[in-house]
């Protein structure tokens, strides 16, 4: 018998239904612990009554991403010589995709953080959006850092002599390396120094700049000592868990540019300083958010997940805030689950179909990974401790969702807190959905987000100060260098026309839409799969017009030869993504104060709510082809 504080997860029958609303479906369901059943069992309502900041793009502070930094010639270089050396060490010690990742550049799109960071909630480490609940959690880590989330502290101590003899070489030399009239040495005085010169520490100090430069980046761009020890655990295939330590900065830095956006909206004019590496809070929402994000590049065999994005141009979001707030249905909650083509290959986690395992000390390194990321636990960073609650957004793991458990803080002693994320999982099961499933919530976390979402609003709306331009986001005109263009995405696409006078009224917006549809046979509709489909609904309850309620089909493969899975068995539906995800061309025309602008553009669109919807359809075609297949 699973003890309770063991147990990860929780099964029995619930109505369940999508959370945008829909018809509800009493099914087995699935929920991570801690989960209640009474509303009155929740703390107190967790939605703060904050005002809004008026205008992310002139804010009256100056925000610094010390992290955000692209790589140099010289950085490629270094790492380029001593791949082949030290590749499988990296392997071994869990960096090898953290280090390849260090190679790329992203484009930073400060409004659009800004914007994440203004849904911040410190108390539950997760954003809150009008729509539901989500956060940067330590598969996003895994999938976009290459960060490990098993092997030792970061914290860990030197245990042999050598390692304390190495400690003393690398102090000396950084020493040696401080610039002139300074105590410290700059990471560009490290590198000269070091890359190249044949020393035997030569591995130490490129880890020691690698983690001082990407990982645990410091003010002014020095060398950082504290990252020493570190870097000789590494250099030994030391396995380290810097995935919880990263995660843990993001958690405190999402909270600090937070607290200084709020203190912004009282004249308060500091500076704030962002040493976490925020690009991965970037990525996560690129990664989610289809209907504004750029288009991604294809990648290499080997290559990180990370590359999909390496010097992708931006889109111009005028009002980032209302983008954000009406994307809920296109959000994308399972993104490494849906197929990029056969230079990327899927964790053992993401598998077809459902599956029960114990969790002992014979499961795969991959699945005790995936573990890690399901289970409540506290984040040790270099310098801060923060809470994970991945119970609250179970469907981001496809987990279905009902009313989070409250979770006491464990200890603030950081070798107390690190004994809580590394404990044993006893005689735990873990259980892993279909990558194709699409998790539902329950009736009750329904009604309780809907009416906390009620409440805050009626809590805040004497505090908010409305942007003169608060319509739809505009299209920019003009020559704007590694930027395309964003155009608001429908509540309703028909005929190849995008109607937005939910949105504003003076705007007039017609779209024309790519001719690239998926192919799809219409045949009657079965009693079995339309109790699986969930089905969209307009705030009143009402079903939308363009709820897309797929019949039966029989689905047209095309394949092409660029993006192509490549494979046999490949999912149709993954196909049909790709084939949607191309580009979109749209005709604009605005009309102000009775003036009117014509403007003709050509966009890089992620197939607006298409991609998203078709990601909600991949489940049944799943069942279709089994249920053909039998």
């Amino acid at each position: 018998m699973v003890e309770p504080e063991d147990a990860i997860f929780e099964e029995r029958e619930e109505l369940m239904l999508s959370p945008t609303g829909g018809n509800p479906t009493l099914r087995i369901a699935h929920f991570l612990k801690p989960s209640v059943v009474s509303i009155d069992e929740l703390p107190s309502p967790f939605l703060s009554a904050e005002p809004t900041i008026s205008e992310l793009e002139n804010l009256p502070m100056k925000v610094q991403f010390k992290c955000w930094q692209r790589p140099n010639v010289k950085r490629k270089m270094w790492v380029g010589n001593l791949h082949s050396k030290y590749q499988s060490t990296w392997k071994k010690a869990g960096i090898y995709e953290a280090i390849m990742c260090s190679k790329f550049s992203i484009f930073r799109h400060q409004d659009l953080v800004l914007g994440l960071a203004e849904k911040w909630c410190p108390k539950t480490n997760t954003f809150i959006f009008p729509w539901g609940e989500a956060t940067v959690t330590l598969e996003d880590m895994m999938a976009l850092g290459g960060y490990s989330v098993l092997g030792d502290s970061v914290l860990s101590p030197l245990v042999t002599r050598e390692m304390e003899e190495i400690h003393e070489i690398l102090l000396d030399a950084l020493k040696k390396t401080a610039t002139s009239g300074s105590i410290i040495a700059s990471q560009h005085s490290w590198l000269e120094h070091f890359m190249g010169n044949g020393s035997k520490y030569e591995h130490e100090a490129f880890l020691s700049y690698w983690l001082s430069k990407f990982v645990f980046p410091m003010p002014h761009y020095r060398i950082e000592k504290r990252n020493f020890p570190l870097a000789i655990h590494l250099a030994r295939g030391t396995r380290i868990a810097l995935a919880p330590a990263v995660l843990s900065n993001v958690y405190t830095d999402l909270g600090l540019l937070k607290e200084k956006l709020f203190a912004s909206t009282k004249l308060d004019y500091k500076e704030v300083l962002i040493s976490a590496p925020f690009q991965l809070v970037q990525l996560w929402a690129w990664e989610r958010f289809t209907t504004f994000r750029p288009t991604p590049i294809s990648i290499t065999q080997g290559e990180p997940r990370l590359a999909r994005w390496h010097r992708v141009k931006l889109l111009g979001i005028e009002n980032v805030r209302l983008a954000i707030d009406s994307a809920g249905e296109n959000f994308l909650w399972r993104p490494y689950a849906i197929a990029l083509n056969h230079n990327w290959l899927f964790p053992k986690f993401y598998g077809d179909k459902e599956q029960w395992v114990s969790v002992d000390a014979a499961l795969d390194k991959g699945l005790e990974s995936y573990t890690r990321c399901l289970r409540a636990c506290e984040l040790v960073g270099v310098q801060s401790i923060q809470q994970y609650l991945p119970h609250r957004v179970a469907m981001q793991f496809g987990i279905d969702q009902d009313l989070p458990g409250y979770v006491a803080r464990y200890s603030m002693d950081l070798s107390i807190a690190w004994s809580h994320y590394n404990r044993s999982y006893g005689d735990a099961k873990l259980y892993i959905p279909p990558r194709l499933f699409e998790a539902d919530v329950t009736m009750r976390y329904f009604e309780w987000w809907r009416q906390s979402v009620s409440d805050q609003k009626d809590a805040i709306k004497n505090f908010v100060t409305r942007p003169q331009n608060s319509g739809i986001p505009q299209v920019y005109s003009g020559k704007m260098e590694n930027y395309n263009v964003f155009v608001l995405p429908s509540s309703s696409v028909e005929c190849h026309k995008v109607d937005i006078k939910d949105y504003v009224k003076k705007t007039n917006l017609l779209g024309t839409l790519s001719e690239n549809k998926l192919a799809i046979d219409v045949k009657p509709l079965t009693v079995s799969l339309s109790q699986s489909i969930s089905h969209s609904t307009a705030n009143d309850g009402a079903p939308k017009k363009d709820s897309m309620i797929i019949p039966e089909a029989k689905v047209t493969q095309r394949q092409q030869s660029e993006g192509s899975t490549g494979e046999a068995g490949k999912s149709v539906a993954d196909t049909a993504v790709r084939e949607l995800g191309r580009s979109a061309k749209v005709a604009v025309h605005v009309k102000h104060n009775d003036r009117e602008n014509s403007n003709h553009c050509t966009t890089e669109m992620p197939a607006l709510e298409l991609e998203a919807r078709i990601s909600r359809l991949e489940r049944v075609v799943a069942e279709l082809k089994a249920a053909r297949a039998k």
